[in-house]
This record gives C-alpha cells, sequence and structure tokens, in this order.
C-alpha cells in the first residue's frame, strides 16, 4: 500500500503513488542456521547381526540418524527504477528481484564408522533429502498504475518474465528406502543430482484507495508462475550403489503459489505512520515435485491414490515422485514509521507466517514452521537526492518434531508405493535467520 520502489512486486498500484524518477538498488544479506535430528525409529530397517537382508546394520544406526547441522549466507537482491515520464498520477516500473528461493550446503557429519564401508555417514542423516542445493524463481517485471484523482483510486498491473531454476543432490536408493547395505553385504546408498531450468511468466494487479487524506487501503494479487503447474527441462545424473552414472533427461513437474494480499496505512500526525497487512498464500498447488524421463512421448506424472504411476488414466515415464500435499498459508504484519526530521525516517516492524508443511512431508529440503519476525531500521537523506535504507531482521522458527511413519497418528496420507517411495523424514528441526537489508534510493 506504500510509494516504495518495491510496489513493483507487492502491489504495483503503489507506483502511481510516486513522483519523478527513483533508481533503487537492495542487497539483503542474511545468515541461516538450521538443525535436523533424525531418530532411529525413522530408519526404514536396522540390521542386527544376526539377520540377513538388506538396511541399515546394527553398527551403523548412527550413519542414518542423530543430528545435522548447516550455517550458511544468503544475499538476495532487488534492483528497480520508477518513474511518472512528467505525467502526474502515473507510474511505471521495470525491477529484478527473487521473491522465491533459498540455497543450502549441510555441514559434513563427524564420524567414526569405516568411511571405506559407509561413505555416506560423512554427509549427515539428513542427505536422503538435501546435502546440498539451491532452489528459486528469478523475476523480471514491468509494471504500470494510473491513480483517478476523483475518486483517489490507483489502479496497476504487472506482467513478471520468471525464470525457474532448481540444482540438488542428495542421497538415493532405487528402492526410495534408506538401505545402506545390500543383503550381500555390498554399499547400496547412491547419490542424485538434478539440475533443471526453465522461463515462463505470470502477471500481477493492484488496487490503493484513499477514503481520507491520510488513510491508504489496498489490496493486490500475484499470479502463479506459469498461471499453474511449471515443466522444467534438465538433467538427472544418478549413481545408485555399484550401478555406474547414468543420466537421464528428465522434465521437473510442479507449481509454485499465486498470492493475496491486502493492508492499510494510516497516518495520525505529520511525523507518524502505522501499516498493518496480511497474506495468504495458496501454497496447496505444491502437491508434488514429479521427474518425468522426457523420452517418453505420452509422459504425465499421474498417480494413484498410494503415489504410484497410474496407467489406467494415463501416468507414463514417471522416474521419481515426491509427495508435498503442502497447505495454505497465511501471514501478518505491524509496522510503522516515526519521522525524526524531513530527512530521517525510524522504522520498525514485527510479523507472523503460518505454517504451509504438514507433518507427513516435512523434511530437510523444505523447512516451514510458524514463525515470528521483527525488523528495526531508518532511512535517511544523503543530500538532496539519495537516500539510503538500512535495517536489521531477525526470525525466529518454533521447533518443529513429526513422528516417525510407523508411529504416524496424524491422519495424513503416508506412501510406500514407487514411484513416490522416499525415506521417513521425521525428526525435530529448527531454525533461525538474521539478516541486514542496505538500499539505495535515487530520485530526479
Amino acid at each position: 500500500m506504500q510509494d516504495h520502489p518495491t510496489a513493483i512486486y507487492y502491489n504495483p498500484a503503489g507506483l502511481a503513488l510516486m513522483s519523478g524518477t527513483r533508481v533503487y538498488l537492495e542487497g539483503d544479506v542474511l545468515y541461516r542456521t538450521a538443525s535436523y535430528t533424525r531418530p532411529p525409529e525413522a530408519i526404514d530397517r536396522i540390521v542386527s547381526p544376526s539377520e540377513t537382508g538388506g538396511g541399515t546394520p546394527a553398527e551403523a544406526v548412527s550413519a542414518n540418524s542423530g543430528k545435522s547441522t548447516l550455517g550458511n549466507p544468503v544475499a538476495a537482491p532487488f534492483a528497480s527504477v520508477v518513474t511518472d515520464l512528467g505525467r502526474p498520477n502515473l507510474g511505471l516500473g521495470l525491477g529484478f528481484y527473487v521473491p522465491f528461493g533459498g540455497a543450502a550446503t549441510w555441514d559434513r557429519a563427524p564420524t567414526s564408522l569405516d568411511k571405506g564401508t559407509y561413505p555416506g555417514a560423512v554427509d549427515g542423516s539428513q542427505r536422503w533429502f538435501s546435502i546440498e542445493g539451491s532452489t528459486r524463481a528469478v523475476y523480471v517485471t514491468l509494471a504500470g498504475a494510473y491513480r483517478f484523482t476523483g475518486p483517489k483510486l490507483s489502479l496497476g498491473i504487472g506482467l513478471n518474465y520468471v525464470k525457474n531454476e532448481v540444482d540438488t543432490v542428495r542421497a538415493r536408493n532405487s528402492s526410495g528406502r534408506d538401505d545402506l547395505m545390500t543383503g550381500l553385504g555390498t554399499l547400496q546408498e547412491g547419490r542424485s543430482l538434478l539440475v533443471a531450468e526453465g522461463t515462463t511468466f505470470s502477471a500481477s494487479a493492484g488496487i490503493i484507495w484513499q477514503p481520507l487524506d491520510n488513510v491508504w487501503v489496498g489490496a493486490s494479487y500475484q499470479s502463479q508462475p506459469g498461471f499453474g503447474e511449471l515443466t522444467l527441462p534438465g538433467m538427472l545424473t544418478n549413481k545408485l550403489g555399484a550401478a555406474p552414472v547414468s543420466p537421464i533427461g528428465v522434465e521437473m513437474v510442479y507449481s509454485l503459489p499465486d498470492v493475496y494480499r491486502a493492508g492499510v496505512r494510516v497516518r495520525p500526525t505529520s511525523k507518524m505512520e502505522v501499516r498493518l497487512s496480511a497474506d495468504y498464500v495458496r501454497w496447496s498447488v505444491m502437491d508434488k515435485q514429479c521427474l518425468l524421463e522426457n523420452n517418453t512421448p505420452s509422459r504425465a506424472c499421474i498417480l494413484d491414490a498410494n503415489g504410484a504411476e497410474d496407467t489406467a488414466r494415463g501416468g507414463a515415464g514417471v522416474v521419481v515422485n515426491i509427495q508435498r500435499k503442502w497447505h495454505d498459508a497465511m501471514g501478518f504484519r505491524l509496522g510503522g514509521s516515526y519521522w525524526m526530521s524531513r530527512g530521517l525516517e525510524i522504522m520498525g516492524g514485527i510479523g507472523y507466517d503460518g505454517n504451509a508443511i504438514p507433518d507427513a512431508t516435512l523434511d530437510p529440503t523444505f523447512y516451514d514452521m510458524p514463525k515470528i519476525w521483527g525488523t528495526f531500521g531508518f532511512r535517511t537523506l544523503m543530500g538532496r537526492a539519495l537516500a539510503l535504507e538500512a535495517s536489521m531482521l531477525h526470525a525466529f522458527y518454533f521447533e518443529r518434531t513429526t513422528n516417525p511413519r510407523q508411529r504416524h497418528d496424524t491422519g495424513e496420507s503416508i506412501t510406500d508405493s514407487l514411484p513416490s517411495r522416499n525415506p521417513d523424514p521425521a525428526g525435530t528441526y529448527n531454525q533461525s535467520i538474521s539478516g541486514l537489508l542496505l538500499a539505495l534510493n535515487y530520485s530526479f
């Protein structure tokens, strides 16, 4: 609901509330820490010395359970140019930013096990879901807005060019289980590398109404990238146990959400502003991440209730499927500004974001849990045309613990059928994010 260059993404109608031309450069430098503790009960099969068959030998339980950690810096840019072309009530903008995504590299795990027999142990108990990788959606947005002075109503629209990128490596077995060894005593654990990318479009629209001189009310909509399901061409390279390296051309099929936003800002005095906003993110569209072999002409990710390929309904070419079955989530934010002087604005805010991932499919690839975050910063003029913005952020994530499948009692669906079979991600999850935002805004 603001006249800020970031309105190009959050609500393009805000572009019409600006005047002149602005060049805005922002860099977010964050530091993320996380931990995942996997219990032995999550291991598919622990094999005692008196037993035969594949699984995790009793002597190697620590290779498939225990605490894993990471500590990673994360950088996120935002750049835009906004102008009114010298015409009052008009706003045009071009922006570059990354609204979805993240990266993770997990720490190497200390182990006393024989690295020749159990080489995978050094990658940690979370390795069946993530060893390292990144997933991001890079946006280039062209947006425009116009303000109708009579009703004090601003309307805006935007068109986004979106580049989606996925690059991940994880432990993997052909059975979809977490077995370290075969029944013959040979290495079973392998590795799987996926690299995929593709481009598409999406759109946004927004409205801001000023019912009083000191009150602004608005709402916006940001569509799904690709306006629905995404298909990214890529390459899946597997090294499964003693088998040779096998690259496979694939298509990755999944969906990202659309977002609804609404908010209000009020200026009770000339020196103070209060802002309240909420968003509804339709994460329920993220029901799966499916890999299809691109040499299958009639390939389609159609699955039955157990996660098996449903050939009767046209399913074909499914190599691997990861069930997500996420839920929609909401967030709320309360913030404000106080102008110490014309050239110095003090800003702060708190927020709450809900959880989109059910217990059944929470894994170390994607973390989510209820979270509270706070920001504090300032904006100061550095001359007549240049402004500096700086703020600190900290997000506190509530700890989550999910039960092993054999003790799961929430009613969420769990599948043991290939190609949707994956190791049990049960365990205790923690996460914390702190960061610094720095931005320059040049106006002329």
